[in-house]
């Protein structure tokens, strides 16, 4: 039997991994990683949830163009131990309809105990999810219980102009931030976004 040369054994390995590939789609669309969650959900109120935007304008539906940074919440309870600030621990955001998101925010608040002790650290933990209505424009929407509150942007990005000399100039743009708060019966929410 006569030795393979070098080139036919990698004609080999490639033909072999290019089987490989096209017979595992589904390892292929695994590997892929998963979808964006800017795109819809299924969601079983999201007819319910479009006539209660009903009045806002209709565009085309754009990606977000905002991140959330941080934030906290005042939180009052019924006991004085959990009651307090909590730091924004994460935060979900899923298209349940054109223009139409789900914001899923988790607080948490470590529990401080008057004596010092080896049990490990305790936190109270609290979930908020809300719905709002962007289009990309100049005002997100939310739907606070019953009733909506909006929230005016002013503006996105600040353009300064650094001259170099009389022929050359350079546009700096620098993205802005913008502070919400949310009151929510006897919760705030405060939350900080910056324009992407």
């Amino acid at each position: 039997m006569k030795p393979m040369r070098p080139a036919a054994i990698l004609a080999l390995v490639l033909v072999t991994a290019l089987a490989l590939a096209l017979a595992s789609p589904a390892a292929a669309k695994k590997a892929a990683g998963p979808q964006s969650s800017h795109q819809p959900s299924p969601e079983p109120n999201a007819q319910g949830l479009t006539d209660f935007f009903k009045n806002e304008a209709v565009s085309s539906p754009k990606s977000l163009d905002f991140r959330i940074d941080g934030g906290y919440a005042d939180i009052r309870t019924d006991s004085p131990e959990s009651s307090g600030r909590y730091f924004l621990a994460s935060q979900v955001i899923v298209a349940v309809a054109t223009n139409i998101y789900k914001l899923d925010l988790t607080f948490k608040k470590k529990y401080q105990r008057d004596v010092i002790d080896l049990t490990p650290e305790y936190f109270f933990t609290q979930e908020r999810s809300y719905y709002f209505w962007y289009d990309g424009g100049d005002k997100i929407v939310f739907k606070i219980g019953g009733g909506k509150k909006e929230y005016k942007i002013l503006k996105k990005e600040l353009s300064k102009i650094q001259v170099k000399s009389l022929e050359t100039y350079t546009v700096e743009k620098t993205k802005l931030g913008m502070d919400l708060v949310i009151p929510d019966g006897g919760i705030r929410i405060f939350l900080q976004i910056t324009f992407i």
